[in-house]
């Protein structure tokens, strides 16, 4: 019988190692308990509509980023879609719909403060007391980037960047927020993202399944 080298063993094991780690890491990435909803009791919660800020003032945290594409306002319409169905399919709580905030957002003046982010504050939570709610949940889109080719190649993968907070408009405080920035990654390029690709069905997904993730984890995280 020909002998196998000791190059080559060690090649084998390697790979069968790789293996096996892959294969843990979907299995964990797949077994995350899910959190309680939160402890909301009598208080109501509404839900705003996605828009993409384009001014300091419109930020809750953080600062603009510059020349950031223009997302359509069909994509936020949609985003805004996806949103309601998430919330209904992972959430336990019922919420105040977006059509109510943007029937208030034509009412309310926009508030000053002492910084951008109060001024933000202000503001949605003069919308949120316009829609008769204590919690409001408020969704920004900052990059919403399709993916180039098909779900088994892609010459560009899908990227989504956003927030999503949750403010108490009666004292006008920000309570929690959740970031989403992702660029879709190949198994060969990052093996640290392993779980998310055997997730995935080892496929290229779009820009919309990769807000959907985005959109579930901001459940998960802030508990809604």
């Amino acid at each position: 019988m020909p002998t196998i080298s000791l190059s080559r063993r060690l090649a084998s094991v390697l790979c069968l190692s790789l293996v096996c780690a892959l294969a843990a890491l979907a299995l964990t990435g797949c077994a995350k308990p899910r959190q309680a909803p939160l402890p909301v009791g009598n208080l109501k919660l509404g839900v705003a509509y996605f828009s993409q800020p384009a001014e300091p003032s419109h930020m809750l945290a953080g600062y603009v980023l510059e020349n950031l594409p223009h997302i359509d306002e069909r994509f936020l319409a949609e985003m805004d879609v996806l949103l309601a169905e998430v919330l209904a399919e992972e959430s336990k709580n019922s919420f105040h719909s977006r059509d109510s905030a943007l029937h208030c957002s034509k009412k309310v003046a926009v508030q000053d403060g002492r910084s951008n982010n109060q001024a933000a504050l202000r503001t949605w939570s003069s919308i949120g007391r316009c829609m008769g709610v204590d919690l409001l949940v408020v969704p920004f889109l900052f990059e919403f980037r399709e993916r180039l080719g098909g779900p088994m190649g892609a010459l560009e993968p899908a990227r989504v960047v956003m927030d999503i907070f949750v403010i108490d408009v009666r004292s006008e405080s920000l309570i929690s927020r959740s970031r989403f920035d992702e660029t879709q990654s190949a198994l060969t390029s990052n093996l640290l993202e392993a779980g998310k690709f055997f997730r995935r069905g080892g496929r290229w997904i779009t820009a919309h399944d990769l807000a959907r993730e985005g959109m579930e984890k901001a459940v998960k995280e802030l508990r809604l």
